[in-house]
Parts: structure tokens; sequence; C-alpha cells
């Protein structure tokens, strides 16, 4: 799941005019496959490192347990 917030995405001319061509044709099939490929995938790759679960923590709960009934 992506992070919630704001970020651009750049657009390289050919893309740009791929996204025209998309709309003028009304072409959902290729909108979807551009979204995907051009916007989700990059932010996803953005976030890569910094996606985190909740579950995930910083310090070893199962090492910390042990150290507390010594």
């Amino acid at each position: 799941m992506l992070e919630i917030k704001r970020q651009a995405v750049a657009l390289e001319a050919e893309q740009v005019l791929e996204l025209e061509r998309i709309i003028t044709d009304q072409d959902r099939e290729a909108a979807y496959a551009f979204l995907k490929k051009h916007v989700y995938n990059r932010l996803s790759g953005s976030q890569e490192a910094r996606l985190k679960c909740h579950l995930d923590g910083e310090s070893n709960p199962a090492q910390n347990f042990k150290d507390k009934n010594k």
C-alpha cells in the first residue's frame, strides 16, 4: 500500500503523447495500463525503502522478553 502524501510525477514527452492518444481514443484499457506503468509503479518504487509494516518493530521483541525475565 502506498503512503498517502502529495507527490509529483514527471512525464517524458513520449509519455505525454501517449496520454494524449489515450484520452483522444477514450481507451480504458490503455489508460489503466498507462496509470499502472507510469504513475503507480513509480510511486511504489519511490516508497519501496520507506514502507514498513506496523508489526515490524525497531527492536527484537523476543530478546526484550528474554532480557526482562532473567
